[in-house]
């Protein structure tokens, strides 16, 4: 019997010690569930950064311009060429058609007409193309006696309209006047003698009474002529393109610190080199 009496005491110590444990558990997960819980903080992904459009470049000329002479006119020519100095920021299209002439009426040495750039398709697309900067080298093919010899002053007239065209763009791009290369043989009736003792100084002066950006590329095709041509001495080689495009990056990159100053808007600068 006192065996008995003591195995009950030991259950209801067993189950008193239990209840007593199961009560605290119970405690405890109350005091928690009564805790505050953080706020957990989720980042918002930054907003995206619209990419900046590239400085629209078109490059408007003749077949220098084209890229004749070029081994590979899609990699090598001048526009091509400019545009691995200049980068992605930088957008340049190749305008350029043979044979073409500033003068409306130009003609070809053996008298063909209808060779005026304004004739050409590419000067409807350069003027769509909504250019930032237009780079305009022609007056080569004008040099030939059938274009210049007692038409100089229509030359130069066609020249400025040209211009004047490209300009009157709304919104309006810098213009830059490029001197026509040196010419290092005469050849297709194209003659030194009055690319570089008439028409380059013209452009120059052009230029300046103008207020347009000039990059001379008669300058450096003419120091560096040993190296730069093909057999006709009037077309560049390779070599010859990439001072051209060396000389024209130079002068753009300069163009660009008054863009940025500008807020970045090449439209800005209203045709006027910087300070």
């Amino acid at each position: 019997m006192k065996k008995l009496v003591l195995v009950v005491k030991d259950m209801k110590k067993f189950i008193l010690s239990c209840l007593c444990a199961l009560a605290a558990v119970v405690l405890s997960a109350d005091e928690t569930a009564k805790k505050p819980v953080a706020a957990v903080s989720v980042e918002k992904p930054a907003a995206a950064v619209p990419a900046k459009e590239p400085i629209r470049v078109a490059c408007v000329g003749d077949s220098i311009t084209y890229g004749h002479g070029a081994s590979n006119r899609a990699k090598t020519s001048y526009p091509a060429q400019l545009q691995t100095l200049l980068g992605d920021e930088w957008s340049v299209v190749n305008f350029g058609h043979n044979a073409r002439t500033a003068l409306d009426d130009g003609k070809e040495w053996n008298g063909k007409g209808g060779m005026g750039y304004r004739k050409s398709p590419e000067f409807a697309k350069a003027l769509a193309s909504k250019p930032d900067i237009v780079v305009f080298m022609l007056g080569t093919n004008d040099s030939k006696p059938v274009n210049w010899d007692g038409k100089s002053d229509d030359v130069k007239r066609d020249y400025a309209k040209l211009v004047d065209d490209f300009l009157a763009l709304d919104p309006k791009p810098i213009v830059v006047i490029a001197a026509s290369p040196f010419v290092k043989k005469d050849s297709f009736s194209i003659r030194e003698s009055v690319v570089g003792g008439e028409l380059v100084p013209w452009q120059r002066e052009f230029a300046s009474k103008r207020s347009l950006p000039f990059a001379d590329a008669y300058a450096v095709t003419k120091a560096a002529a040993d190296k730069s041509y093909i057999g006709d001495g009037v077309h560049p080689n390779d070599a010859g393109y990439g001072v051209i495009a060396a000389a024209f990056a130079e002068k753009l990159r300069g163009l660009r610190g008054g863009l940025d100053a500008r807020g970045g808007d090449a439209r800005n600068l209203n045709g006027k080199e910087p300070k």
